[in-house]
């Protein structure tokens, strides 16, 4: 009977252990995320877009991993007016309508709304 209480007791601490290490590794990659973007607007704004498009496809990336749909519709926003602003509108619009399907599924009209507007601008 010991045997068993002591396995049991293994179990739950292994268990507790195992989400610890999955909240922490998500809170890690959240807070990885957060820097990228913000690093990404900071070079954008600065006009920096080569490297803010270096941030913003690493931002990207980790959306994929995480399934961070917000986050995903913003990068790939964010992407589009990087091309646009480099006169690459062929890419530019493909980025947009990439944000614009995610920002549809999610029901976010403010996001389809901004992501609307720049696309009337290109065409």
């Amino acid at each position: 009977m010991d045997i068993i209480t002591l396995l049991g007791a293994m179990c739950l601490a292994y268990g507790g252990m195992l989400i610890l290490y999955y909240r922490l590794r998500t809170t890690e990659k959240r807070k990885e995320l957060s820097y990228l973007m913000l690093n990404g607007i900071k070079n954008m704004r600065r006009g920096n877009l080569d490297k803010a498009l270096i941030y913003f496809d690493k931002a990207y990336e980790y959306t994929i991993e995480t399934n961070n749909m917000e986050e995903m519709a913003d990068a790939l926003y964010n992407i589009g007016i990087i091309y646009k602003e480099k006169g690459e509108m062929d890419s530019a619009v493909e980025y947009l309508n990439s944000a614009q399907s995610v920002y549809d599924e999610l029901h976010d009209k403010d996001g389809s709304k901004k992501v609307t507007t720049v696309t009337q601008s290109i065409r």
